[in-house]
């Protein structure tokens, strides 16, 4: 009779561990993936890459939430801009922002989706030497995420707009993104 109630309890007892890390306010993520440079930032900007940090608060009752990200987009230079330039670059925009989320609700489901939205500095600069002074601009983004509970490792896909200026010109990128929070 015992070696059964073990067995019956055992599974609850390798799920709660995962559940009750699943509910932890603050979290750490790590993530990167694909920028796509969009108008006429991507007339001389190619596809490139980031890498994001994370600080997120959030809780289990509300729905709302709220992230400190500082990230890093490179983008190569369009084939026109390097024959004009002469050279191969690229251009980079650093940037810290927070963001304010909000939970949508979904029940019996591995997947925890959110809104994402927030405003913070940009600092974009490039490589090449004249004219390419860094500067650093207010901004703004939007997008959607989500959150993943899968085989015990919790991350986070999600796509964003971001949008900021550079002189007289507008930057926009559209940066996917994949993480892992701890």
């Amino acid at each position: 009779m015992r070696r059964w109630m073990l067995m019956a309890v055992m599974p609850t007892l390798l799920i709660a561990p995962t559940v009750a890390s699943a509910q932890r306010p603050i979290s750490v993520g790590l993530a990167g993936g694909v920028s796509v440079p969009q108008g006429n930032f991507g007339d001389g900007a190619t596809t490139g890459w980031h890498a994001l940090g994370t600080i997120a608060l959030s809780t289990l009752m509300q729905p709302l939430g709220l992230r400190l990200d500082a990230a890093y987009n490179r983008f190569a230079y369009s084939d026109a801009v390097q024959a004009v330039r002469a050279e191969d670059g690229y251009e980079s925009v650093s940037s810290a922002t927070l963001n304010a989320t909000y939970r949508l609700p979904m029940t019996d489901s591995p997947l925890s989706p959110y809104l994402v939205s927030g405003l913070g500095a940009y600092r974009t600069e490039c490589s090449a030497g004249a004219g390419c002074d860094a500067t650093t601009r207010y901004g703004w983004n939007v997008g959607l995420g989500t959150k993943l509970y899968v085989l015990g490792f919790r991350s986070f896909l999600e796509g964003r707009y971001h949008r900021t200026e550079r002189g007289d010109r507008d930057v926009n990128f559209f940066p996917l993104t994949f993480g892992l929070s701890f």
